[in-house]
């Protein structure tokens, strides 16, 4: 199907929807007066029109406010079914800690607080040396290039 054969088949479409300017609507007219292929074209939609139109409409076998509540009830339903997983999954941890509870070296049901040992006690006081270290701290060497700069200040 070129361009020209489908401008005229949506204009004759338009043209049988009602959806057309005067000016189209006498185009079209003419066109349905001299062309034998847009006479055939506009017969085959003309019967598939009236034939659309005659097909039964199938009737609803539920009215809408059945229909919503089919919804909602499906809505509840599946937020009951997730409750009843998050429930399972809590009741399956409760039964692996209740488990590991009894299987651990500790047989005592009580919770218990942790206990420090006790600290030591220092049997000498604790000394602080201010003007003589306890310690000997030696001195840094001091490189050959600094000891001729001192030395040279000090003169």
């Amino acid at each position: 199907m070129d361009s020209l054969q489908r401008d005229r088949f949506e204009l004759l479409s338009a043209y049988i929807d009602g959806e057309v300017t005067a000016a189209e609507r006498y185009q079209v007219q003419e066109l349905l007066s001299k062309d034998p292929d847009m006479q055939r074209l506009y017969t085959r939609l003309m019967k598939l029109r009236q034939g659309l139109r005659q097909l039964p409409v199938p009737t609803c076998e539920t009215t809408a406010p059945e229909t919503v509540q089919k919804v909602f009830s499906r809505i509840d339903r599946r937020r009951s079914r997730k409750a009843f997983i998050w429930g399972g999954a809590a009741l399956a941890a409760l039964f692996v800690s209740a488990v590991s509870g009894v299987f651990s070296g500790n047989r005592s049901f009580v919770p218990q607080v942790a206990q420090s040992p006790e600290p030591e006690v220092a049997s000498e006081p604790l000394m602080i040396s201010a003007n003589q270290p306890v310690i000997e701290i030696p001195k840094a060497p001091v490189a050959p290039s600094e000891n001729k700069a001192n030395q040279n200040d000090l003169n």
